[in-house]
């Protein structure tokens, strides 16, 4: 190949594999929230928990359809993609360390914390942020 001869490139075949993890956790969170508005999964007299374990409120699920819905629509490129999984990661991570802070009751009402539901924020919260920031650093191939 000479000086004067364009770089020819194989053209890319299917979407990026940081748009697939953005659609599989997006789809995760539409699940999630699915599950928080069936009325048979959230049991128990008190706050209400899914499965047992993870305290749910109507503010909770909301935050996960939105989550879920904008994921999905942000895999449209990888770019916007990587930006997603990187601002809802921080999102994540910021409520997850909020959830170890005392609140006040009135906060603690409307977004319900346990220790459950603070380990998956900060554990999905992490893995956005490693696959987002991975992504934004590798960016696209350039030229030699």
């Amino acid at each position: 190949m000479t000086a004067t001869e364009p770089e020819t490139r194989a053209p890319r075949r299917g979407p990026a594999p940081v748009q697939g993890m953005g659609m599989l956790i997006g789809l995760l969170f539409l699940v999630l929230a699915a599950l928080e508005l069936m009325a048979g999964v959230p049991g128990g007299s008190g706050p209400r928990v899914l499965f047992g374990v993870l305290a749910v409120s109507g503010v909770w699920t909301l935050v996960h359809l939105l989550t879920g819905a904008a994921a999905v629509f942000c895999t449209r490129s990888s770019r916007w993609a990587a930006r997603f999984l990187v601002a809802a990661g921080v999102c994540y991570v910021v409520v997850g360390f909020a959830g170890l802070l005392p609140l006040p009751r009135a906060v603690s009402d409307v977004l319900p914390m346990n220790t459950a539901g603070i380990c998956l924020d900060l554990a999905i919260g992490t893995a956005m942020l490693i696959l987002g920031a991975g992504w934004l650093r590798r960016g696209p191939a350039r030229p030699r």
